[in-house]
């Protein structure tokens, strides 16, 4: 009888690109609030517009790490691109859950969770189809 490692038998679903996505998704969003807090010191933005360019920074973030995952994967961009998308709206999710009181999961978050997966897909396609 063969001996095989336990992880032959284990369902693979693709983690180290979606870890990959995950922390440049992560690094992206770090980088541009970094740049956000910077540009709202020096300029007269209002506080009001934050929400939005928060929300905004994130879809770009969710863009750019799920792109690329899926060049990392190189096949099933939609699948690595919409896996990084949700892991990453449920990370900021959850992270949200500690810093704010509020209500456990609302509306707003499922949608913003969809949203995410979403153009995690779409930013999946056009990253599996970047050439290496």
């Amino acid at each position: 009888m063969k001996n095989n490692p336990l992880s032959d038998y284990a369902p693979n679903f693709g983690g180290t690109p979606v870890l990959y996505g995950l922390v440049a998704a992560f690094g992206t969003a770090l980088i541009s609030i970094l740049i956000t807090t910077l540009l709202m010191g020096w300029t007269s933005i209002a506080e009001a517009k934050l929400s939005s360019i928060t929300y905004v920074l994130n879809m770009v973030a969710v863009v750019v790490g799920s792109m690329l995952s899926a060049r990392q994967a190189g096949t099933k961009g939609w699948y690595y691109g919409m896996l990084t998308g949700l892991c990453y709206a449920v990370l900021i999710t959850l992270l949200g859950l500690l810093m704010v009181d509020g209500p456990l999961f609302n509306l707003n978050n499922l949608f913003q969770t969809v949203l995410m997966g979403l153009i995690g897909a779409f930013g999946g396609i056009i990253g599996v189809n970047l050439r290496k």
